[in-house]
Order: structure tokens, then C-alpha cells, then sequence
């Protein structure tokens, strides 16, 4: 088969430009779950109007009522369960409505050479295809050949390889495993053996609690205040004073850690610059003490085994 300049099939690059037409549950159907995102409008309220997640333990916090159980239920029977709990507090009877806005329980990670490498959840769950087009497509030096999907059972990880090119040419979908909550996606970059490719060119790669987590391109280096604007700022659960930088080497990757929330009200705090091919990671506050430390000793080498170990942990510190 004819290959593009990148390095993998025409047709795969034309068929990861499309947007996929998958039968979908209706979003009334949709069983809420842990860090889903929801918006609540109360009727004659516009001041009790607002978007909160769900937490870990299945409750959300919605003033004045406080925590509400609300996995498990459809937006619709959240939606009833709060304006029940609503009339304790308003002398008239309101209703309240619920509108999913983020699918995080169904979310699956995708890292390696993809255009916006992240964190990506839906009403169903895509199949790989799909996915690697949410992400933008695969980038120049992709190997659609060697897609891994690292999957937690139980105590111990499954590695799944998935030959993403020839179910392409075979049609779109086809013979590919199936892919469930939870998982990490690695698409491998050409000759990498299994290596992460976290900055693809002159770019870097920012994850973690940014808005729009992807590649940014860098020229000859991009101060960092700069980088995370461009990636749209921080998330409401980032942590300022935990923002890593990886560079890799040929004799390994070394980590630097910055206190932005520091270098902000100091005046005249020396510029970061941060340069292609390198990797900016926002970690999440609250961080477990436990985790953290375990974060700060893992010898970072920028593999498959270590990224779904560092993922993993990062779940754990949203907990």
C-alpha cells in the first residue's frame, strides 16, 4: 500500500480526518458516574445556576442543599432528586434541570504522536479509530502499526497491541479491540520501540490540568507562561506550584519542577523557556502525600510501562 510522507497510509490519514457516525445512547439514557461534569439550572433561580463534577465517591456539592448522591442516577432523575430537595429551602415549588457537559467516567487517555494528546470521554465509548481522530489525527511519524492500549485488571496491567492500519485498510473499525473506561491509548511514534513520543518536530507537548491539553508548536523555545496561555490556561484543579518539564535524553529524561504560583507574585522572576520536544505536565492540587512522593521517586524514561504507572497515580491524587 501507498504510504504518505509520514509514514503510514493515505488512507488511514484520510480516515482519521473524519468524524465518525456512531449509534449513540441518548444523553436522557446516560447512567451519571464519578468526575463527570454536569450543569444544574434551576427554574426562577438564576442564581442557584451552576457546573460542578461529581466526585470520586459518587456525591456532587450543590448549595444550599450540600452533597447529593448522584451516580448512578440519569440527568433527569438528578434533575428530580434536587428540586425535591430544593423545596426545603424555596417557598415555591421549582423544578431543576441537568445537562451532561463532560463524560469523564466513560474518558479514555490518549498520549504519544497524536495532534492533542489528552484526556477524552463521551456518552459511548469510541473505538480506536475514532479516538485517535478526537485527538486530532495522528502525527507526522505516527506508526498506526503499533497502537497500545494499557488496560488495569485488578492488580496488574494488560498491554493490547492493535494494528490500527491494516483494520483501516480492511475497513474502518474492523478487528480492533474494543476499548473500555479507563484505559490508555499510546499511539508510538515510527522506530520508537515502544518510546513515547511526547513533543512530534519543533513542538511541545503540554498535559495534565490545562484547558486544551496537545501540541503546541515552539520554534527554538516558547517562555512557559506563554505555552500554558496558549494551551488555555489552568483547570480549577490545577497546582500552580507543581508544574513539571521533561526533557529527554539519550542517557535518560530528567524532571524540573516549578512553583508557579510562586513566580507569580514575585517580581521580576526569570523567564522559563521551554524547548521543542520537551514535555510540561500540571499536576492536580490536592495531592495525596503518598502519591506524591512516589511520583517524585519514579525514574521517569518516558515508556509505555511508565506512562500508564504515571497516569495511574495521577487518578489516584484526584481521589
Amino acid at each position: 500500500m501507498r504510504r504518505s510522507g509520514g509514514g503510514w497510509p493515505a488512507a488511514g490519514l484520510l480516515a482519521l480526518g473524519l468524524v465518525m457516525l456512531v449509534p449513540a445512547v441518548q444523553a436522557e439514557d446516560y447512567v451519571l458516574g464519578p468526575e463527570d461534569v454536569v450543569q444544574i439550572s434551576v427554574w426562577l433561580h438564576p442564581e442557584l445556576d451552576k457546573t460542578v463534577p461529581i466526585g470520586a465517591d459518587g456525591n456532587l456539592t450543590f448549595a444550599p442543599i450540600g452533597q447529593v448522591k448522584a451516580a448512578g442516577l440519569t440527568a433527569k432523575q438528578l434533575g428530580d432528586r434536587l428540586a425535591d430537595k430544593l423545596s426545603a429551602y424555596l417557598r415555591q415549588t421549582t423544578t431543576a434541570s441537568v445537562t451532561i457537559t463532560q463524560f469523564l467516567s466513560r474518558s479514555v487517555y490518549v498520549v504519544g504522536a497524536v495532534n492533542r494528546p489528552g484526556r477524552y470521554g463521551s456518552e459511548n465509548m469510541p473505538n480506536l479509530v475514532d479516538l485517535i481522530s478526537q485527538a486530532g489525527g495522528a502525527a507526522p511519524g505516527a506508526d498506526l502499526s503499533r497502537v497500545q492500549i494499557l488496560r488495569r485488571e485488578g492488580e496488574s496491567r494488560r498491554v493490547i497491541n492493535a494494528d490500527v492500519s491494516t483494520a483501516l485498510a480492511g475497513g474502518v473499525g474492523t478487528e480492533l479491540p474494543p476499548l473500555k473506561p479507563g484505559d490508555t491509548v499510546v499511539v508510538n511514534a515510527i522506530g520508537g520501540a515502544g518510546a513515547y513520543s511526547g513533543g512530534v518536530g519543533d513542538a511541545i507537548s503540554v498535559l495534565g490540568e490545562v484547558m486544551k491539553p496537545g501540541l503546541y508548536p515552539a520554534g527554538s523555545g516558547l517562555d512557559l507562561w506563554m505555552l500554558l496561555a496558549q494551551a488555555g490556561g489552568f483547570t480549577t484543579r490545577a497546582d500552580m506550584k507543581e508544574v513539571r518539564i521533561v526533557t529527554q535524553a539519550p542517557e535518560g529524561a530528567t524532571v524540573l519542577i516549578y512553583d508557579l504560583q510562586k513566580a507569580a507574585v514575585i517580581s521580576g522572576s526569570k523567564p522559563v523557556l521551554v524547548k521543542p520536544g520537551e514535555v510540561v505536565f500540571v499536576a492536580p492540587r490536592r495531592t495525596n502525600p503518598i502519591v506524591a512522593g512516589l511520583i517524585a521517586l519514579l525514574p521517569i524514561t518516558l515508556n509505555v510501562l511508565n506512562i500508564a504507572l504515571a497516569i495511574e497515580l495521577l487518578r489516584q491524587q484526584g481521589r
